[in-house]
């Protein structure tokens, strides 16, 4: 098993952040570039029986058993970002106001937040358009 840390976000550390505002950082911090995250995570879910499929289309192409191992890995079960802070709509809690609508004019019909709950599959790259 890998021994990169599990971001909050659900990813893999995939880099670290060794500056922050212009300031070095003492200690290089675990992080994930796609979604600007350095938390880590409060634990690292079992993986058994869960499958990833490569991110992108089409969709569900390249499907394995999930592994904290694979390419740009992404936990999206139980308890996971996706699972807790993505809407049914597609945007972030982040993108609607306090009262569940979205903030901004996005020509969406969502009524109000509604977490979109645990994905069947967890996400990765398989390489498909390369690796450069």
């Amino acid at each position: 098993m890998t021994d990169k840390p599990l971001m909050k976000c659900g990813c893999v550390a995939m880099g670290v952040l060794t500056a922050r505002n212009g300031e070095k950082l003492a200690e290089p911090l675990p992080a994930c570039p796609i979604h600007n995250c350095t938390e880590l995570a409060d634990s690292r879910p079992p993986l058994e029986g869960r499958f990833a499929e490569c991110a992108y289309l089409p969709h569900g192409h390249a499907r394995m058993p999930s592994s904290y191992d694979l390419a740009f890995f992404q936990f999206r079960g139980e308890g996971s970002r996706e699972a807790t802070e993505i809407c049914v709509c597609g945007y972030a809690r982040a993108a609607h106001d306090d009262d569940g609508r979205l903030r901004m004019n996005l020509n969406s019909k969502c009524p109000g937040f509604a977490a979109r709950g645990a994905q069947e599959t967890d996400k990765y790259y398989c390489g498909c358009f390369g690796w450069d």
